[in-house]
C-alpha cells in the first residue's frame, strides 16, 4: 500500500513539474504520449500595454501576422521590441512566450523635398559629391497617393555607390541604411550598411551599392512621428534637423534590370588628408597625390611626428570629379605587418587613423585589389 502510494506521488510531481516554469503548455496525444510545447504570442499596441489578441503558437511554429486597424493611424508594421526599432520577424520559430508591438502612425503631409546624396562612379552620384551638388536629377518626386507620402527616384547606381536622402547639402532629416525593408532580393545582397555603426545608428549609415543595375526607391514617410536626439552632447537647437529621426519611415527598392545608361569610364586617384599635413581639408594636389604604376600607388611624403592621417579618394569622370567614398587606414595594414606598425599608430574611434610615431620622410604604398597598405622609410 505504502508503495502504491508513493509510485502515485511521484506521478503527480512529476506532472506538476512539467507545467511549472513559464506558461508553456504540454499536452498529451491518445498513446499517452507527450505532445510538444505551445507558447503564448501577445500583440501589443505601440502603447506597450494595451493587448490587441493573442496566438497560442506550437513551439518551432510560427506566429501569424495579420493587419490590425486603429481609426486616424496607417498601421506600419510589427516589431521586435516596445521601442520599435526592430522588425518582428515572423519567419523565426516560437521558442518562448513573445511580445510583438504594433507600430500605429498618424497622418500629416509632408512638405519636404527629399533628394539622393552620395558619392560613386554612377552619374548622379559623382555629380551628387556627398551631396555638395543637388540638382533637379537627385530630387525625389512625391507621388499623388491620399494620406501618404510617398517619394520616388529611378536611377542607376554602380556597384560600390554609397547614399542616403536627405532634405539638403547638410544632410538635415537624413534617412539611410536603417530604414530600408531589406537589403537582399531572393536571398541575394544588393544593398549592404556602408560603415561598422552599431545598430543604434544605422539609421544614419549609408546604404551601399552591391549589385550595378537601374533601380527604383521608395521613400515613405511620417513627419507627425518624427523625432529629435535631444540627448546628443552636440545638439542644438539651431542644428536640430540634422538630429532627426523617425521610428515609422521606409526605404523601399526594386530592382529593374542592368543600368539603363551608357557606362562611364572613371578614374580614382588616391590623396593624404591629416591634421598637420592639410588641416583635415580635401587638398588635391600633386605632391599630396599618389602615384599610379601598373595599378599599385605609392606616396612618398615628409610628416611631423604625431601627424593624424588617413588617404581619401577624387573620383574623375570626364570633365567632373568627385569626393570619392574610398578610405585607407590604419586597419588597411597587415596584422603580420610589423615593419609598416613599427611606424605608425592606430587611433582611437571607429574608422582608426594612422598616426605617424617619429618625424621623417616615409613611402606609402597601397594595393587597391588587396586593399592592402604598407610603410616604409624613404631611402
Amino acid at each position: 500500500m505504502k508503495k502504491r502510494m508513493m509510485t502515485l506521488f511521484l506521478t503527480m510531481a512529476l506532472a506538476s513539474a512539467f507545467t511549472m516554469g513559464g506558461s508553456s503548455v504540454f499536452t498529451s496525444d491518445d498513446s499517452g504520449e507527450e505532445a510538444a510545447a505551445s507558447y503564448t504570442v501577445t500583440f501589443y499596441d505601440s502603447d506597450g500595454e494595451t493587448v490587441l489578441t493573442t496566438q497560442e503558437v506550437a513551439e518551432g511554429d510560427f506566429a501569424e501576422e495579420y493587419t490590425p486597424e486603429k481609426e486616424g493611424y496607417s498601421f506600419t508594421g510589427w516589431y521586435a521590441t516596445p521601442t520599435l526599432s526592430h522588425d518582428f520577424d515572423f519567419e523565426s520559430e516560437i521558442t518562448a512566450d513573445t511580445s510583438v508591438f504594433a507600430g500605429f502612425a498618424s497622418y500629416e503631409e509632408d512638405t519636404r523635398s527629399f533628394a539622393i546624396v552620395g558619392s560613386g562612379s554612377s552619374p548622379l552620384m559623382l555629380s551628387s559629391s556627398w551631396g555638395n551638388v543637388i540638382n533637379e536629377e537627385h530630387i525625389l518626386t512625391k507621388e499623388e497617393v491620399e494620406d501618404a507620402n510617398v517619394y520616388t527616384i529611378t536611377l542607376d547606381l554602380y556597384e560600390g555607390d554609397e547614399f542616403q536622402f536627405a532634405i539638403n547639402s547638410s544632410w538635415e532629416d537624413q534617412r539611410g541604411f536603417g530604414y530600408m525593408e531589406t537589403g537582399y532580393l531572393d536571398e541575394v545582397e544588393y544593398f549592404s550598411s556602408s560603415s561598422g555603426l552599431g545598430d543604434s545608428d544605422s539609421k544614419k549609415s549609408n546604404i551601399k551599392c552591391v549589385i550595378s543595375g537601374n533601380y527604383t526607391f521608395t521613400l515613405t514617410t511620417y513627419p507627425a512621428e518624427d523625432l529629435y536626439d535631444t540627448e546628443s552632447t552636440t545638439y542644438t537647437e539651431e542644428t536640430k534637423e540634422n538630429y532627426n529621426y523617425s521610428l515609422y519611415d521606409t526605404i523601399t527598392w526594386v530592382y529593374n534590370g542592368e543600368v539603363e545608361g551608357e557606362g562611364t569610364e572613371s578614374t580614382t586617384d588616391y590623396y593624404i588628408k591629416g591634421a598637420i599635413i592639410t588641416g583635415w581639408e580635401d587638398v588635391y594636389t600633386d605632391d599630396l597625390k599618389f602615384t599610379e604604376t601598373d595599378g599599385i600607388y605609392t606616396l612618398t611624403i615628409t610628416l611631423e611626428e604625431g601627424d593624424e592621417f588617413l588617404f581619401t579618394t577624387l573620383v574623375t569622370s570626364g570633365d567632373t570629379s568627385s569626393v570619392g567614398n574610398i578610405y585607407v587606414r590604419y586597419t588597411n595594414i597587415a596584422e603580420d605587418d610589423e615593419e609598416s606598425l613599427a611606424l605608425v599608430s592606430g587611433s582611437e574611434g571607429m574608422g582608426s587613423n594612422m598616426i605617424i610615431n617619429a618625424a621623417g620622410t616615409y613611402t606609402f604604398t597601397y594595393d587597391p585589389s588587396t586593399e592592402i597598405l604598407t610603410v616604409a622609410e624613404a631611402e
